[in-house]
């Protein structure tokens, strides 16, 4: 089962997405999925983990993707000042 959501957020998590690997989720009383996987923005990771929380299913796996993140932006920075002081 994959789940995607709409977009909000700032222009820095614009281009970000949140892959989130669940299992165990309570569908109805007696069925249970094996796994799921959630692809949503950014943005709203916190509330899907919550989500996913208040449904009984069991987090696997967290991956993000896209956009530039701000450490990953300096470390090269960073590098290059030690290299050259």
């Amino acid at each position: 089962m994959k789940v995607s959501a709409g977009t909000r957020g700032t222009s820095f998590s614009n281009g970000r997405q949140v892959t989130i690997s669940v299992t165990g989720l309570a569908k109805n009383d007696f069925v249970r999925s094996s796994d799921c996987v959630m692809q949503v923005p950014y943005t709203r990771m916190n509330e899907t983990l919550r989500l996913v929380h208040r449904m009984g299913g069991k987090v696997t796996e967290v991956a993000v993707s896209g956009g530039d993140t701000p450490a990953a932006s300096e470390a090269p920075k960073k590098a290059q000042a030690k290299a050259k002081g």
